[in-house]
C-alpha cells in the first residue's frame, strides 16, 4: 500500500468548510501517480514510452468528509491486472485510523500516440504496492440511467454547456476525470454526497462543447455528460448511504 498524509487546505474546502468533492478525487489520482513514481515510472518515462492511464470507472463511498485542517492519510493499492486493465483501491483515513472515504476504481493504460490500449508492462505490474481489494460490497459498474434522463439526452435538453477550457486539461491532454464529476455536482441542490458512481465513456478534449443534462432519482441525482458526436461520461451521486440497497 502507497501512503502520504496531509492537512486540508482553505483552497479544497466548499462554503461549508468540508473537503469539495472534486478535491477528495484528487487526492487519491495524486496517491495512484506518487505510487507510480515510487516504481520508477514517473510522468517523464510514461511520456518516453507514449504511456498513460485513463481512468474507466470510479465508485466513491464518503463516510464523512474531511474538513478544513483536519490531518489525512491517503492510501491506494492496486489489487488486479489483466492486459491492459488495472484495478485499484483507495482510501482517506484520520490519522487515528477512522475510515473516512473509500473508493474502488478501473484504468485502462492507454498509447498516447495511437489512442489505443496498452498492455500493463510486467515491472510496472510487479512494482505497484498491492493488497487485497477491499472487502465491502459495490454497486454495478453499469449505470442504469433512467428513463426521463434518456429522453432528456435524445432530445438534446441540457441543463447546461461549457467549452472545454485549457484549465480542464491534464498531462494525458484531455479533461481531467475529476472535472466532469464537478459538472455534474454543478446541478445538485444539495451538494451532501454520500456514494458517487461515474463511468467514463470517452474523453473531451480543449475546445469540445460538453452538454450536460440531470434527472432527480431517488436517493440522488443522474447526469450525462455528452454532445452531439459522442457520450462522454454517466455518473450517479447518492445522498443516504442507509437508502442504498446491497453497500451496506
Amino acid at each position: 500500500m502507497y501512503s502520504f498524509t496531509s492537512r486540508v487546505r482553505y483552497s479544497e474546502v466548499d462554503e461549508d468548510g468540508m473537503m469539495s468533492i472534486a478535491a477528495v478525487m484528487r487526492y487519491m489520482t495524486d496517491c495512484a501517480m506518487f505510487d507510480s513514481i515510487a516504481i520508477d515510472y514517473d510522468l517523464n518515462r510514461l511520456n518516453d514510452n507514449d504511456l498513460g492511464w485513463y481512468i474507466t470507472e470510479w465508485q466513491i463511498r464518503i463516510n464523512k468528509r474531511p474538513i478544513l485542517g483536519q490531518d489525512i492519510v491517503i492510501n491506494t493499492w492496486a489489487y488486479r491486472f489483466r492486459g491492459m486493465m488495472g484495478f485499484r483501491n483507495f482510501s482517506i483515513d484520520t490519522t487515528d485510523g477512522e475510515r473516512l472515504v473509500e473508493a474502488d476504481s478501473m484504468w485502462v493504460l492507454m498509447n498516447l500516440k495511437t489512442l489505443k490500449p496498452a498492455n500493463v508492462p510486467d515491472d510496472m505490474a510487479d512494482g505497484f504496492t498491492s493488497k487485497s481489494p477491499i472487502q465491502r460490497k459495490w454497486l454495478s459498474r453499469k449505470i442504469p440511467v433512467c428513463d426521463e434522463l434518456l429522453s432528456k439526452v435524445s432530445g438534446g435538453e441540457a441543463d447546461y454547456s461549457f467549452r472545454v477550457r485549457q484549465m480542464h486539461i491534464d498531462t494525458n491532454h484531455h479533461m481531467n476525470n475529476s472535472r466532469y464529476i464537478e459538472a455534474a455536482a454543478e446541478c445538485l441542490d444539495d451538494t451532501d454526497i454520500s456514494y458517487i458512481r461515474a463511468s467514463y465513456k470517452q474523453v473531451a478534449y480543449k475546445d469540445d462543447i460538453v452538454k450536460v443534462s440531470t434527472s432527480d432519482i431517488d436517493n440522488g441525482m443522474q447526469t450525462v455528460l455528452y454532445n452531439d458526436e459522442t457520450e462522454f461520461a454517466v455518473i450517479e451521486m447518492l445522498y443516504d448511504l442507509d437508502k442504498i440497497d446491497g453497500i451496506n
